[in-house]
């Protein structure tokens, strides 16, 4: 799984900042559909709605510059439709673009529905770097999933209602909450909740699966709760991201579940100290008449200090181009092969047609 991407085209812009950022969203990612009813939990056609508010770093900073005035644009996309900007309608809430101000999404209808399980957003931010002058284009994403829950479907749900992010080099908790859904209503008697964190080096099953480390009193990480619906995670325990697990267990013995048990993941995202890669180039970003060579080299930076600089490396780098017109170069890394690997790569004219962009990626 990728942890963090870069990428360098070869043009006048090596001088440029690198930037960074995320989706925030003031509701849950996923949303609960009850054909017994055809309703939504949470409703997102009932006030308060749901609201997406962007957010932007340069690469090393934890202040978000999303309503500084060298924020030149904030534009919002349907993924299926990337090349269509979204604009205020019955579906949607989104006040023009000024300078100084953040530009959220708000979304006021139940848009999940009928064959539609998911639904990918995106924005689109253009900063003009106050060094250089230029304009620089950072887009980001963020995903909503529809689940079914009803006819006396049973299902463990689990939510951040607080969110899932730590960020801007706040401390604090935030919180996971799971519950059983029988159809449309939350089960709360005669269940127990047992959590987990997601841990590659537990090879054995404690209850929640290989791969999956039991919170308890002897190891939790610093969160509390664990044996109950609603576990407090301290930004402590979040290092760039971790996925925790709640397991809940139908103890009524009069339950046509007794016995049985389900469960939910959600992942937690540290803004504050995030894996981020950029990329230099030791011959500049411009080959002139057909000559010109270089060595881009990627640097992992981690709480604004530099990583994984000596070798052997603790992340794989797999490196990718695309052409002049965007496309992905297929086969550059050899037959099948779309990537070359390592921290370094090095690139001369035959590799640049007019214009190429390098992008990292790094796991």
């Amino acid at each position: 799984m990728a942890i963090a991407t870069s990428q360098i085209t070869i043009i006048d812009y090596n001088d440029a900042l690198s930037l960074t950022g995320f989706i925030s969203s003031n509701k849950a990612t996923t949303q609960i559909y009850n054909p017994d009813n055809g309703s939504f939990t949470p409703d997102w056609s009932v006030s308060p709605y749901v609201v997406l508010t962007p957010s932007l770093f340069i690469m090393g900073t934890s202040t978000d510059i999303i309503a500084s005035n060298n924020v030149q644009s904030i534009e919002w996309y349907d993924a299926t439709a990337p090349t269509t900007k979204l604009t205020a309608s019955s579906t949607y809430g989104l006040s023009a673009f000024t300078a100084g101000q953040n530009r959220p999404l708000t979304i006021k209808q139940n848009i999940l529905t009928g064959s539609t399980l998911s639904k990918d957003f995106i924005v689109e931010i253009v900063y003009k770097d106050p060094s250089t002058g230029l304009n620089l284009t950072y887009k980001t994403s963020i995903s909503f999933g529809r689940i079914t829950n009803g006819g006396g479907i049973t299902n463990a749900i689990v939510t951040s209602p607080a969110g899932n992010i730590f960020k801007n080099g706040g401390g604090g908790t935030l919180t996971a909450k799971a519950d059983l859904w029988r159809g449309n209503t939350i089960d709360s008697t005669s269940v127990t909740y047992q959590w987990y964190s997601q841990d590659a080096s537990q090879a054995t099953d404690v209850g929640g699966g290989v791969g999956w480390k039991k919170l308890d009193g002897t190891y939790n990480m610093g969160t509390t709760g664990y044996a109950t619906n609603t576990l407090t995670i301290p930004n402590t325990a979040v290092a760039n991201l971790q996925v925790f697990k709640c397991v809940v267990t139908d103890t009524d013995s009069l339950s046509n579940t007794y016995n049985q048990t389900f469960s939910g993941t959600i992942v937690f995202i540290d803004q504050t100290d995030p894996i981020q890669v950029s990329v230099t180039s030791s011959g500049g970003d411009v080959f002139k008449n057909g000559v010109g060579s270089s060595t881009l080299t990627a640097k992992v930076f981690q709480a604004g200090t530099e990583i994984d600089t000596t070798s052997p490396y603790k992340y794989t780098y797999k490196w990718y181009k695309y052409d002049k017109n965007g496309s992905l170069v297929t086969g550059w890394g050899g037959t099948g092969i779309d990537y070359k690997t390592g921290k370094t790569l090095s690139i001369g004219d035959p590799d640049v047609d007019t214009k190429a962009t390098f992008a990292v990626e790094i796991s």
